[in-house]
């Protein structure tokens, strides 16, 4: 089997770069060669004993989250421009920062350039949903002024990552929307309505409304990078109040109490499906390389499962597929 290779940019992310040295320590009888990107004094420090599948590349310099994006931040030599560098020389397959998502995105674009015939990237972020599968929705935050023909591309590359990374035959792609009526919504949802309706490589099954999310009604669902990124940290906010307002309300008194033991394994597991760690990250789609994006607040579990889900990316040759595809509209 060949071995994947990652960069990973160290020092990205409120809980670096702790979360990313313990998922190393998780991964060392794996088929990866991760390359750490950061401190080395620091990660030498914090790291318990040496792994064979690990190399440290000394950087000092790093993005932090609050940094606005400028043309200098981007020339800079951090740890997060040298994961990409690295992915564009070919040294490895795919490169990964939980750090700032504005500047990581920028550096991607930036060092790797777009795929021919895609105008924009789109981030592509997996939600659970009540059928038991997978809802793939995007933006969640690449692209806040989007033009029809973006929305259009985006719904093309969920298509495309449906069916190859997740074996959907025929996709069922939706635009999110404040009704189910093709009249419904501003100038730019209704154009790109009109743009996806007339195409037949999108399965594209109308308007989708926000309550519909996760019911499983579609396979992709796609949006502009303003109301997606909106959309999922909602959606984390909900799943962590929902899930503290259940356990004060079944702890009120002894039935509650004796209930909680009876139904832990299920809560364990709803908690799981329902946390963003289990899913890792999301992947940037449309630029010239594989680019895995980390939530700031990553754990290692969820630094662990975005590599994960990048080695399953790079597996697929869903990069290849997405750049032999025509991007031109019929």
């Amino acid at each position: 089997m060949k071995e994947i290779k990652v960069a990973i940019d160290a020092m990205g992310g409120d809980n670096a770069p702790v979360s990313q040295i313990k998922c190393c320590e998780f991964l060392e009888d794996s088929d990866l060669r991760i390359y750490l990107i950061g401190d080395i004094e620091r990660i030498k420090k914090l790291m318990k004993k040496d792994l064979n599948s690990v190399e440290i590349i000394n950087c000092s310099d790093f993005i932090r989250m609050d940094e606005k994006i400028t043309t200098n931040l981007l020339k800079r030599n951090t740890s997060m421009r040298i994961a990409i560098q690295m992915l564009k020389e070919k040294k490895v397959d795919f490169a990964l920062s939980a750090g700032n998502t504005a500047a990581f995105v920028s550096v991607a674009i930036s060092e790797l350039g777009m795929v021919m015939g895609i105008d924009r990237p789109s981030i592509a972020v997996l939600f659970p949903n009540a059928i038991g599968g997978t809802t793939i929705f995007m933006d969640a935050g690449a692209n806040v002024n989007p033009k029809p023909i973006h929305l259009f591309q985006s719904g093309l590359l969920g298509s495309l990552y449906s069916k190859i990374v997740f074996k959907i035959e025929s996709p069922k792609v939706a635009l999110l929307n404040v009704g189910t009526e093709e009249t419904k919504g501003d100038e730019l949802r209704r154009q790109a309505y009109k743009l996806l309706k007339e195409n037949s490589r999108v399965n594209f099954i109308g308007n989708i409304e926000g309550h519909e999310i996760f019911t499983g009604k579609a396979d992709v669902i796609i949006t502009d990078g303003f109301t997606g990124n909106i959309v999922l940290k909602t959606s984390e906010g909900i799943t962590r109040s929902f899930r503290t307002i259940l356990m004060k309300e079944i702890r009120r008194n002894l039935l509650g109490n004796i209930g909680l033991l009876l139904i832990s394994k299920n809560l364990r597991s709803f908690a799981r499906k329902a946390d963003y760690a289990e899913y890792g990250g999301g992947i940037l789609l449309g630029v010239d390389g594989n680019v895995v994006i980390s939530h700031g607040r990553s754990s290692p579990r969820a630094i662990y499962n975005a590599i994960k889900l990048g080695k399953k990316i790079v597996e697929s040759e869903l990069l290849e597929i997405i750049k032999s595809t025509k991007w031109e509209l019929e």
